[in-house]
């Protein structure tokens, strides 16, 4: 059913375009353009009022089935993820996204714990919802979230490398250790292994730790050589360990990748009192 579905979507585009393209030529006989387009249109009507009564219909075999049923708590899972479409769902998840690129993490919050209510299975979702709470430093509402999600998805490393970021801020070491461990025995996406390392790295560098920081530090630039805050916690970690030469290095190809990136000007800041310092030495 879902092949046949794709097929009559496939030649509807085609017959849109193949009209499209007639009007942008200028050459076609009106009538036939306008006969043709009402054609199509009528015809999407009736596929339209189809969906609508077919939508309907099952909402209320739904309702049937609730008034017969005495397994409330799966049905009613069921029942929340049949109220949103998929549309909707990717509206309130791109909207939830472009607010938290803007920084405006309540309203993110808001409207993706509206999405998560009407589909609470949504995986994206809801990795979306802990990451905002992230961001508003509410970490036991972002660990339930993103523990809700492993109970769902128990491979998620995603929703592993989160915990075991919300573990760090909490300062649960031994357990944030043990999440983005997992992540590194398991994934193979470069996304979840650069996350798993580099927060790995921020929690050695937390525990004054800075070997095993700089390795993992290291570890995350060598998979992504643009990773801004690897440079930047490199150079911390060197400077703690006494190492300002090499720090200083770190500092300022940091620096020389993009000058105005905000770990760039913070190694600038860094770079610009070690050099101070270096003066007031020599005077």
């Amino acid at each position: 059913m879902l092949t046949e579905w794709k097929e009559i979507k496939k030649e509807i585009e085609r017959e849109i375009t193949d009209i499209e393209k007639t009007i942008k030529s200028g050459n076609y006989n009106t009538d036939e353009v306008k006969l043709a387009l009402r054609s199509k249109y009528e015809e999407l009507i009736k596929i339209n009022n189809f969906v609508k009564f077919t939508e309907n219909k099952i909402k209320n075999l739904v309702k049937e089935i609730k008034s017969n049923t005495n397994d409330s708590s799966n049905l009613q899972s069921f029942v929340q993820s049949m109220k949103i479409a998929p549309v909707d769902l990717t509206t309130f998840t791109d909207k939830g996204w472009n607010f938290m690129v803007e920084e405006q993490y309540d309203d993110a919050v808001n409207i993706l714990r509206k999405a998560n209510k009407l589909a609470p299975n949504d995986i994206k979702t809801m990795n979306l919802l802990g990451w905002a709470y992230i961001h508003k430093k509410e970490f036991d509402n972002a660990m339930m979230v993103f523990q809700d999600v492993l109970n769902k998805e128990p491979n998620n490393n995603l929703a592993k490398n989160n915990l075991g970021f919300v573990c760090f801020k909490k300062g649960i070491y031994g357990e944030a250790i043990e999440h983005l461990s997992g992540v590194l025995r398991s994934a193979k996406d470069r996304m979840s292994l650069i996350y798993a390392n580099f927060y790995l790295g921020l929690i050695y560098f937390e525990r004054e730790m800075y070997d095993d920081a700089l390795r993992f530090f290291r570890r995350t630039k060598k998979i992504a050589p643009n990773h801004m805050e690897s440079f930047y916690y490199e150079g911390k970690s060197l400077l703690e360990m006494g190492k300002k030469n090499k720090a200083k290095n770190i500092f300022e190809s940091l620096i020389n990748k993009n000058k105005y990136n905000k770990w760039a000007q913070r190694a600038e800041e860094l770079l610009n009192e070690l050099n101070g310092e270096k003066n007031e030495e020599e005077n």
